[in-house]
């Protein structure tokens, strides 16, 4: 799978799933059978975040970075 292939797939699953952690994200893709490296993953995941079309979030209860799609 390539990257602008993944971003699409990521796109498509916060705006169904709603909020998640990259490791949700990765493991939902993997249990999906998505195939793709995870440098890859996580440079398709940065890029979107800078195209401004995924918001990053830190959740304090959790710990972790939320992605979110942002509203168009």
């Amino acid at each position: 799978m390539n990257k602008d292939e993944l971003k699409k797939v990521i796109i498509d699953l916060l705006s169904k799933e709603g909020p998640k952690t990259s490791t949700e994200i990765r493991d939902i893709l993997i249990e999906k059978g998505y195939e793709f490296d995870m440098i890859k993953f996580r440079e398709a995941l940065a890029e979107l975040v800078r195209e401004g079309k995924v918001k990053k979030e830190t959740s304090y209860e959790r710990k972790k970075f939320l992605f979110y799609v942002t509203a168009d």
